[in-house]
């Protein structure tokens, strides 16, 4: 499937609408709203990971996601 077309699920869909109701700038409808949530959980996933590969002491992995996530948190900004 092309990154560019997502199907969600109903509860995903509920997730957003409930988001959207606490978060001012999140339009469900919107795709860079949507991009901003895949970007802020591919961070998230990307910590979870980094974390994982520290505790088996991958150092070179740990450093390359942490630089990757740090590009992608300062873009956000």
């Amino acid at each position: 499937m092309a990154p560019d077309v997502i199907t969600l699920t109903e509860q995903h869909q509920q997730l957003l609408t409930r988001l959207s109701e606490l978060v001012e700038d999140l339009d469900p409808e919107r795709p860079e709203s949507l991009q901003r949530i895949f970007g802020l959980g591919l961070i998230a996933l990307t910590m979870q990971v980094t974390s994982k590969a520290r505790s088996e002491e991958k150092d070179e992995l740990v450093e390359e996601l942490g630089e990757l996530a740090k590009e992608m948190v300062e873009a956000e900004k």
